[in-house]
């Protein structure tokens, strides 16, 4: 019994290694080859939210196949209305099909070609979404909702069901739609760093804002090196004026205004208070305001006074104390002034030739390259003023006229859409430049409480 007992065991073991070694070999390929939509293969919904600015808006699509096959692949594909029933059974909506007049695919047909797994890109276009003339007669009705469905309609494989279809859910929004990914990434302002009557304004202030629209993806605790993280940047300059989430001892995910400069001089605002924690997941219009006369430095959230400290900060103006943001261009002109004219600049300990190194101005930046944002921004701004709660509350979203206010230091609305650099719409044109590629996130829609609540 023990002989065939070895036997049975020598048996299991070898149908167990040839088993191992089969699975070691296998491929996709043992499994049958399949035809589907790239934009489908995760999620059939695909949300098209765009501004009521845009007279076109494009979406790419591909044909894709599991794996390469032998021979050319051939693939129609058709926009279905019939299948617009079939969402709103699915989802609980009453969407209605998009008018053709507003839609186009650049191609019904595609061809995969042998040994390649994807189709030429396709395009469904949505055009003349602004109508014709001044008064956009015809133009696609705002924060209304339709639908386009792309389906496969035929090919000469299989298809995959399931990833056949790719439902359009397509809106003209009044709202923002359009804000810059800052994970792992941040803006800054070469221009600042030289002098010029652009810089020249960024300096000598005698108070501030900041403000922007956030998303939060996540509060990162460590770095990509493993070391820890507590502070994700929104704005300002490092140790002198910063607007920030976090600190050491602080609360991970509360606002922090740190006033450290010589310009300010109030330390760190408000106290550690977990009740004053933003959550990820969602759009926060976030302030802070200090005025040197009035001794005051705030937080706002979504447009309330969120904190406030009051008799802080210098305690008598001076032009040694002013605040300056833009202290390398300080340096530039003391650096490029003719050698009889540099004394002018080398005062005492605050003068220009010492500031060759002094900290920038970023987006989503501070310290090192290890205090990212970690989220989206739109409409961040700098005035040479503090903005009232009346003026803050008003102006979230959107700022009129903004070449012709010479206190709006900076205005970044961030909806440039494609490529790394951002736009300053303000006087002073200070476009800022991305350190790496720059993501822009698709179907995005900002709420706008200061209308939803009128």
């Amino acid at each position: 019994m023990k002989k065939y007992g070895k036997y049975l065991i020598a048996a299991v073991a070898g149908l167990v290694f040839f088993a191992a070694c089969d699975n070691y070999e296998a491929d996709d390929h043992k499994f049958g080859n399949a035809v589907y939509l790239d934009v489908a293969e995760t999620n059939e919904v695909q949300f098209t939210t765009f501004g009521n600015n845009k007279p076109t808006y494009d979406c790419a699509l591909q044909a894709e196949l599991t794996y390469p096959a032998g021979q050319d692949v051939a693939v129609t594909l058709t926009v279905d209305p019939s299948l617009v029933g079939t969402y709103n059974a699915r989802y609980g909506t009453q969407w209605p099909m998009l008018d053709a007049k507003y839609y186009k695919l650049s191609a019904e047909s595609v061809t995969i070609a042998a040994g390649k797994t994807t189709s030429d890109v396709v395009t469904l276009q949505f055009k003349e979404l602004m109508g014709q003339g001044e008064e956009q007669t015809g133009a696609l009705p705002i924060d209304e909702t339709y639908l386009v469905p792309v389906r496969i309609d035929h090919a000469s494989m299989d298809v995959l069901h399931g990833s056949d279809v790719a439902y359009y859910v397509v809106k003209r929004s009044s709202a923002i739609t359009v804000a810059a990914q800052l994970t792992d990434n941040w803006i800054e302002f070469p221009t600042l760093d030289k002098y010029s009557e652009s810089s020249k304004a960024w300096n000598g202030l005698t108070a501030v804002t900041y403000e922007a629209l956030i998303y939060l993806d996540d509060f990162a605790t460590s770095n990509a090196t493993g070391s820890p993280v507590n502070i994700s940047s929104i704005m300002g300059v490092e140790q002198y004026l910063l607007l920030r989430i976090g600190d050491t001892n602080f609360e991970r995910q509360q606002l922090q205004f740190d006033g450290s400069g010589a310009g300010s001089s109030f330390g760190k605002i408000p106290g550690r208070d977990a009740t004053k924690n933003l959550e990820k997941g969602r759009w926060y219009h976030v302030a802070c305001t200090y005025d040197q006369a009035a001794r005051t430095a705030r937080i706002y959230v979504d447009g309330q006074i969120q904190s406030e400290a009051t008799d802080v900060g210098i305690s008598a103006q001076s032009k040694k104390n002013q605040i300056n943001l833009a202290m390398r261009a300080l340096y530039d002109l003391w650096n490029t002034a003719p050698d009889n004219e540099k004394p002018q600049y080398e005062t005492d300990d605050t003068g220009y030739n010492k500031l060759g190194e002094a900290y920038q101005f970023f987006l989503g930046r501070s310290y090192d390259d290890y205090r990212p944002l970690n989220g989206k921004i739109a409409e961040a701004r700098v005035w040479s003023v503090a903005r009232t709660p009346e003026q803050i509350w008003d102006n979230m979203y959107d700022i009129q006229n903004p070449q012709d206010d010479p206190t709006l230091l900076g205005y970044w609305k961030c909806n440039d859409a494609s490529g790394n650099t951002v736009k300053d719409y303000s006087m002073y044109r200070n476009d800022g430049v991305a350190k790496y590629d720059i993501i822009w996130p698709q179907g995005i829609e900002i709420p706008k409480l200061n209308e939803n609540n009128e």
